[in-house]
């Protein structure tokens, strides 16, 4: 029984440094994929007739963050879009295409550690980047917050939730995003279940609490064939929603593929949510 004892403080103490809001060094490579920027990529793309003009600024951290931004002349609204947990902007282009194509203007920005913004991403580091980002569009573009909607796409819905709860905003889209970060980490690592939200980062990235208490008009877009973040988690964050809503399944589209897939369907539904807001 003496023994006993130390085997079990021994154990608890591993659960604890194994926790995923501990235990950074782990669980950073499963959940960030960031991809440097192009060497090869000099200019950045004209879209839509727009051209794009480059952008650095401070994170809250003291990271430098990179941003693309493409000032459509005349238009009412600005989509900060906060994407995906992979790659970085340049890959976001189609999306910034059709968003420029609402008649929107687009601002994009890379989290810590993805492209050419320094430092290394986390859960709470994202989350102030896009505060960063939002703070730097009302300071240096003349932005204010019922000009701005919010767009996130994957992680980035996540992301973009969790903003429309600390700053002001017109509108959130939530391009096949999760419920919550528990959730959708216990249905990729069942391990994971064992913990509770306590251990879990902070912020809790639970877009479902966020949208059961008063939130702008928000417009959900996921597809039926999303085998990384199935189509029911969108279904519970529109059915737990309490404002304005609006909800649209993509019968051909997966996961990463939305833009391509369903352009117009998407198209339609992103001009009915601005007809609206």
């Amino acid at each position: 029984m003496p023994g006993f004892i130390p085997v079990l403080g021994s154990a608890s103490l591993l659960y604890l440094l194994m926790s995923p809001r501990v235990n950074k060094l782990v669980y950073r490579p499963l959940m960030f994929f960031p991809v440097p920027f192009p060497e090869s990529l000099e200019d950045i793309p004209s879209l839509e007739g727009v051209p794009g003009e480059e952008y650095f600024f401070e994170g809250s951290q003291g990271q430098r963050l990179h941003a693309w931004h493409w000032r459509r002349p005349g238009a009412r609204y600005t989509f900060l879009f906060s994407h995906g947990n992979a790659g970085n902007l340049t890959i976001r282009l189609e999306t910034a295409r059709n968003l420029l194509n609402s008649g929107a203007s687009v601002f994009v920005y890379d989290y810590q550690g993805f492209g050419k913004s320094t430092g290394k991403p986390s859960v709470e580091g994202i989350c102030t980047d896009a505060e960063a980002a939002y703070d730097f569009m009302m300071r240096e573009l003349g932005l204010s917050g019922r000009d701005i909607l919010l767009y996130g796409e994957s992680l980035g819905a996540s992301v973009s939730t969790y903003l429309s709860s600390v700053r002001e905003c017109s509108g959130i889209v939530l391009q096949s995003g999760f419920s919550s970060l528990r959730k959708i980490a216990g249905e990729h690592f069942p391990f994971l279940k064992v913990y509770p939200d306590a251990l879990f980062p902070k912020p809790a990235l639970d877009s479902l609490s966020i949208l059961k208490a008063p939130h702008p008009p928000v417009l959900l877009l996921h597809g039926e064939q999303d085998t990384v973040i199935p189509v029911s988690h969108s279904v519970e964050l529109f059915e737990g929603a309490v404002g304005r809503k609006h909800f649209v399944k993509l019968p051909l589209s997966s996961h990463a593929d939305v833009w391509s897939s369903s352009r117009e369907e998407c198209r339609r539904a992103l001009s009915d949510f601005l007809g609206i807001i």
